[in-house]
């Protein structure tokens, strides 16, 4: 999966149904891709769907593949591991470390260290959320 695959399959589960709508519509072009990496600082953690956010322990996903998201270093940029990625941005704010298959992710807002959060990737049955998913499956890269 590239990293724009897996940024919208993994919003489209994190996220409200609106604002995941509207990020997958964002990831797909490189002015809305920019939008997403500011974002990331401020907007992202207000829109999360409690049941994906978890208690700490990465660990489990240290040696796990992964993409980066994050204003200095770009919109799904490949890094060998979790533990690569996040001690490379370990002073970084306004992150997004995304397993490779979208199954789980590592948030860190603007200047709030205690608020980063491990993100699950669940199934929903919200109305509207599976044609959401559908949509983002059947999305080839780019688009």
């Amino acid at each position: 999966m590239d990293a724009q695959r897996a940024f919208a399959h993994f919003v489209g589960h994190v996220l409200a149904p609106e604002k995941a709508e509207r990020s997958i519509s964002l990831s797909a072009i490189k002015k809305g891709q920019r939008q997403i990496l500011a974002g990331l600082c401020h907007q992202f953690g207000a829109d999360l769907r409690p049941p994906a956010v978890r208690p700490g322990g990465y660990e489990a996903l240290w040696d796990r593949p992964r993409f980066v998201f994050n204003e200095l270093v770009g919109f799904g940029v490949e890094v060998a591991s979790v533990r690569e990625a996040y001690e490379r941005l370990s002073i970084e704010d306004g992150l997004l470390i995304l397993l490779s298959d979208a199954s789980a992710g590592i948030h860190r807002p603007e200047a709030k260290w205690d608020d980063e959060k491990l993100l699950v990737a669940m199934r929903c049955s919200e109305p509207g959320h599976r044609a959401l998913v559908a949509t983002v499956a059947s999305r080839g890269p780019g688009r």
